[in-house]
């Protein structure tokens, strides 16, 4: 079970980095900068959120391994932007899709990196999901 959270937290770590890349591809440019709430408590997050954060992640988790490979084998600067993009607009649509946006995405990744309670909460719903984390 701690191997399996610390994969989590990892995951996590990872996934926040692929929507953060979403999150600024996607923002317009009026939007003020509270508009990123601090992290919420784990007892402030609802379970359909973690739900859908769990779907979310394993589809984050999936295209930023699809998009990974491809962004290291272009042949110079422009097809990596254009790659990065196209990785970066997907994960928003796969955020969103889960049922969350990628503003409480990037929430409850932040929120899950210190909070164990989280990070078991987002662990059970994978597992209720049929999802397992990544061992990456």
């Amino acid at each position: 079970m701690r191997n399996t959270l610390t994969t989590l937290a990892a995951s996590v770590a990872v996934a926040a980095l692929g929507v953060t890349a979403a999150q600024a591809q996607q923002a317009a440019p009026a939007q003020p900068p509270q508009a990123q709430a601090a992290p919420q408590a784990s007892g402030e997050i609802t379970d359909d959120k973690v739900n859908s954060f769990a779907l979310a992640m394993n589809q984050v988790s999936s295209l930023n391994q699809k998009y990974s490979a491809q962004i290291q084998a272009a042949p110079d600067d422009a097809a990596r932007t254009e790659i990065q993009r196209q990785a970066a607009t997907e994960m928003g649509q796969a955020v969103q899709q889960a049922g969350i946006t990628p503003q409480e995405y990037n929430q409850i990744a932040q929120a899950a990196q210190n909070d164990a309670e989280l990070r078991a909460r987002i662990g059970q719903a994978m597992q209720a999901n049929g999802v397992a984390p990544s061992a990456n």
